[in-house]
């Protein structure tokens, strides 16, 4: 029964995080470079590592809907996994379930033409919608150090 509880809690949370991110147009950063998307991603881990993440994940959703779906045409689409361990664990402290938001995710869209997108989660607003206040502090600092990686870009 329990379970079953924490399983309708957690459908209600992951709906109310869908609604906040439609409706609030401040969840992301984004930078448009003139790079290659490789170049661009190469660049967007060294920045990210000067702010203190590492990359624990990385996938290539056009590869992956290409195997799956016949008809896929997606330019080059990299999600990037980006964590913190002290602030992953200074959050896991303060909100047990906070493991859905984790790792911060990072998109790298090849626009064409020699251009590529750099798409950062905005720490602050995705955590606000927890309704926990002991994340903001947490939030803020994270959403700077993604700002200032976006910068350097």
């Amino acid at each position: 029964m329990k379970k079953i509880k924490l399983l309708m809690v957690l459908m209600v949370f992951l709906s109310l995080q869908t609604v906040f991110a439609q409706k609030s147009k401040d969840y992301y950063f984004s930078k448009t470079l003139k790079l290659s998307f490789e170049e661009t991603t190469t660049k967007v881990k060294e920045a990210l590592k000067a702010q203190g993440f590492g990359i624990i994940s990385e996938i290539d959703m056009d590869v992956k809907l290409k195997e799956k779906l016949d008809d896929v045409d997606l330019k080059p689409y990299r999600i990037l996994g980006a964590c913190n361990p002290e602030y992953a664990y200074q959050s896991i402290q303060k909100e047990e379930n906070i493991g859905l938001f984790l790792p911060c995710k990072v998109l790298i869209k090849d626009l064409g033409n020699g251009k590529t997108e750099v798409v950062m989660v905005n720490p602050a607003a995705l955590l606000s919608a927890t309704g926990n206040n002991k994340l903001d502090k947490i939030g803020k600092e994270v959403s700077k150090k993604f700002k200032d990686a976006l910068k350097s870009l």
